[in-house]
């Protein structure tokens, strides 16, 4: 490092480790780019994108790629891409009636993974509990050398959680989890350093990094599943809000005579529109089907269970345009198991955000499904649990 008189950090070498890390941000965060790409990213100087890629080079932590030909004459250009050393990390994602686990190299080639039902709300011990085994199944059927053994976990949580306190920020919602030290509980489950998030959160980073939002640095993810959660991001960032509540959109009340919610509160959105309330009015419809949940792909070719979907999206699609009103982004991102039962979902609710949302020229708000599907919030977790074994390797 250059120093100035005094040790202090020369400016130009404060300008080069800061070039080096805003290239390695971008490459650990989405695809193969250009170094052309990178100067229009980062806002740099062909030079000190040149001087940063060529030191990163050298130090083995990128590499690159041959691009794809436009048909021209020239030589396909060359993309640079992250290289990632060995190492496994694991995901953990909690739904509200799930547990789902992986574990992944750090370039988030899955080597293993299981998904199970579990009423994760009941009993937070038990669920806790149930993810470690899970884990350790994992582990020891995944045949990974000594080397390749994982030291970090991911975590996913449906609730608001508070970063500093490490738990649960709501006394209602997730209430039995309420005042549990997840990353201490979890560490002691799973013999694993632990970083944990909300599992919107992480199906917003997971869909940013490689999915539907890779193209957009302002958008709203939803989850729309066992409960109805949003993650908000903004210049490319997660927004969190004061007490890690931010977009907990399953509890903007909708009906002050409707039913109960899991919040306290009467007559919110997760009442109306969640995978339980619609296979409940889909299941009026059509008695005697065994298990609802895994034929809705099925039930939503009929065309009363297709009216229900639809419906349930409109009433979504009028929640998400009042948000549009306020954050005005580029792009509605959705997820969760109701995506899967098909077009009919996503067509309600682009149909309310495209009737509701405020007109104006080139700033329709796009819709897209989730591309990583209900395995967004996985494969977010197994995002964290990479940046933060990257960190712990790399400084």
């Amino acid at each position: 490092m250059d120093l100035e008189e005094g040790g202090r950090e020369s400016s130009s070498a404060r300008s080069h480790r800061l070039a080096q890390a805003g290239v390695l941000a971008v490459l650990r965060s989405g695809p193969a780019v250009s170094r052309a790409e990178l100067e229009r990213a980062l806002g740099l100087s062909r030079s000190a994108v040149v001087k940063a890629v060529d030191h990163l080079l050298a130090m083995g932590v990128i590499g690159e790629e041959p691009g794809q030909s436009d048909g021209g004459r020239g030589r396909p250009g060359r993309r640079l891409v992250a290289r990632y050393p060995g190492g496994t990390v694991v995901g953990i994602d909690f739904g509200h009636d799930h547990i789902a686990v992986a574990i992944a190299d750090l370039d988030l080639t899955v080597r293993a993974e299981d998904r199970t039902p579990f009423p994760v709300d009941d009993d937070a011990n038990a669920a806790m509990g149930a993810a470690a085994e899970l884990v350790a199944d994992l582990i020891d059927g995944a045949g990974l050398a000594a080397a390749e053994q994982p030291t970090i976990c991911g975590v996913g949580v449906p609730g608001p959680l508070d970063a500093a306190r490490r738990m649960v920020s709501s006394p209602t919602i997730l209430r039995n989890w309420s005042g549990v030290d997840l990353v201490e509980e979890l560490g002691l489950r799973t013999g694993l350093s632990v970083v944990i998030d909300n599992d919107a959160n992480l199906g917003a980073i997971a869909e940013l990094h490689a999915g539907a939002a890779v193209s957009y640095q302002n958008f709203i993810y939803v989850k729309a599943s066992g409960g109805v959660g949003a993650c908000v991001v903004i210049n490319g960032q997660v927004l969190r809000g004061h007490a890690g509540a931010a977009g907990e959109i399953g509890h903007t009340q909708l009906r002050a005579d409707g039913a109960w919610c899991r919040c306290g509160n009467r007559g919110c959105l997760e009442t109306v529109v969640s995978v339980g309330q619609v296979l409940e009015q889909i299941g009026n419809l059509y008695p005697g089907v065994p298990d609802l949940r895994e034929n809705l792909p099925e039930l939503a070719a009929h065309p009363v269970a297709r009216k229900v979907l639809a419906e349930s999206g409109r009433t979504l699609g009028m929640v998400l345009a009042n948000l549009c009103a306020l954050l005005d982004p580029a792009a509605l991102v959705i997820g969760g198991e109701l995506v899967l039962a098909g077009p009919e979902f996503i067509a309600g609710l682009d149909e309310s955000v495209q009737r509701l949302a405020q007109p104006g020229r080139d700033n329709q708000v796009h819709v897209h499904p989730a591309a990583l599907g209900i395995r967004a919030e996985l494969m977010g977790s197994l995002l964290i649990a990479r940046d933060a074994q990257l960190a712990t390797t790399t400084g």
